[in-house]
Order: C-alpha cells, then sequence, then structure tokens
C-alpha cells in the first residue's frame, strides 16, 4: 500500500470539519478518481496527502511513514503532483521547467547532473514531447502545458501521481489525450489519483472511485459500485442518468434535459 488514509479528519477553523473519517487506501499500479462538488474537499485531500495541511486527525501513511512526521521533500520523491494548469509568468523553457521536478532528490547547494538531465530528456519521450524541449512555456497551448506538467511530476520517478482537475481547462481533444496519458501511467505501474467533476472521467478510466458528498465524508469503492444514478444525484443534487451505449459497450452520465 503506498498511500493508506484512516479515519482522516480535517477541519480550518477548529469547528466544523472539510474531511470527517474518510478511509482509502492508494496501491501501485491503481487509479482513483475523487469526485464530489465545489468545496466538498476534494483539494483539501490532496493537500494532506502531499504534507500540505499537516494539523490533521486520524492517519496518512506513506510507504508506511505517518505523512505530518515527514519532510516535504521526502514526500516529494514519492509522490509527485499534476496542478490544474500551470503558471506561464516566466519564460522558462520546457526542459528547465521539467528539470525543476527533480529537486527533491538534488541537495541544496547542488546542481541537476547527467543523471538528472537524462531523466528529463526520458519523461519527454515518455510524453513525447521531446520536441518542445527548447520552446519557452509561455508559447504553449493549455494541452502542451499539461504535458509538460506530467513530464515533470513523473522526472524524478515517484510511486504515486496526483492529478488536480488536469482536463478542467482542456477542450475535449485534449481532455482524452490526457485522460488516455493517465491511464497510461497506471498500467506502467503508477499510482494514480485524480479529481475530476465528470463522472465519465472515472467510467473512461475504470479504477476505483472515492465520492466526496460534501459534507466531509468520502464513500469508496469500484467505478462501477459508485458511479450509479442513486448515488451521482446524492451526491450532485441533479437529475444525472447513467445509461449503457451498446456501440460503446459501456455506461455513459448524462442530463436528461435541461
Amino acid at each position: 500500500m503506498i498511500y493508506e488514509i484512516n479515519d482522516l479528519k480535517f477541519s480550518y477553523d477548529g469547528k466544523a470539519y472539510v474531511l470527517d473519517g474518510v478511509s482509502l487506501g492508494i496501491n501501485r499500479g491503481e487509479l482513483l478518481c475523487v469526485l464530489g462538488r465545489n468545496g466538498s474537499g476534494k483539494s483539501t485531500f490532496f493537500s494532506c496527502l502531499l504534507g500540505l495541511l499537516k494539523n490533521y486527525e486520524g492517519s496518512i501513511k506513506l510507504n508506511g511513514k505517518e505523512v505530518k512526521t515527514l519532510k516535504e521533500t521526502d514526500i516529494a520523491k514519492v509522490s509527485g503532483f499534476v496542478p490544474q494548469n500551470i503558471s506561464a509568468q516566466f519564460s522558462f523553457t520546457v526542459f528547465d521547467y521539467v528539470l525543476m521536478g527533480c529537486a527533491a532528490s538534488v541537495g541544496l547547494f547542488e546542481h541537476p547532473g547527467e543523471k538528472e538531465k537524462n531523466s528529463v530528456w526520458n519523461a519527454l519521450e515518455l510524453m513525447e514531447i521531446s520536441d518542445f524541449a527548447d520552446r519557452e512555456i509561455t508559447s504553449l497551448s493549455g494541452g502542451e502545458r499539461q504535458q509538460i506538467a506530467i513530464a515533470r511530476a513523473i522526472v524524478s520517478n515517484p510511486s504515486v501521481i496526483l492529478f488536480d482537475e488536469p482536463t478542467a481547462h482542456l477542450d475535449y481533444s485534449n481532455q482524452v489525450k490526457v485522460l488516455r496519458m493517465i491511464k497510461d501511467l497506471s498500467k506502467m505501474g503508477f499510482a494514480i489519483a485524480v479529481t475530476t467533476h465528470d463522472p465519465n472521467h472515472a467510467i473512461l478510466l475504470d479504477g476505483k472511485v472515492a465520492l466526496f458528498d460534501g459534507k466531509g465524508h468520502a464513500e469508496f469503492g469500484s467505478a462501477e459500485e459508485m458511479i450509479t444514478e442513486e448515488k451521482l444525484n446524492g451526491i450532485y443534487g441533479s437529475d444525472l442518468k447513467i445509461r449503457y451505449i451498446d456501440e460503446f459497450k459501456r455506461n455513459v452520465c448524462i442530463y436528461p434535459e435541461l
């Protein structure tokens, strides 16, 4: 078990719990989709997993060690993180931006060496963007930036990668591209956790699902168990329908009307 979460509770004000008794696990090669409405605790959950919020109750173990006892650099060696979008305020080249992902494995007064630079090329080739190496990130499209964000997350070969709404700002074509990359990374052995607002993403990725109810609780199980009309309508308060599409041999989640 890479991440083992037991009875996790977190409150920003010491009164109301944003997370209240969340328990689940993430194994190598597993893919977890985290669904819930805005404000349901998804981002807080990730911040706890990454050690950014350490005043939680309960337990979060990363490779058997309690997260609140670990340094952020030690967590970063095991857990990669891909944000919704990357800042393009500075004109870093793609190569230099991805190279920054090696920071956790390089000493404070050391410079990246050939090992780290080779890791960058491997990550760029894996994402099929080695041709972008000398381009400035300010020149890239949203989909291309997401690819280099993934390359930066995997450059130090972590055990688990956390994706925070990775398709939120992408068109349909790039959404599908990123989802395929995520599924491929899972098949390669990375443990994956993805926050999303779209139940169809959970259906397509076909892994485990955690449904956050907005009251601090999360229900955890397989996509087949969790992505049902009853559970989704309870979470979102909308008249969502699940329909089987014979052509695709899978379910889809739809709104019947506006």
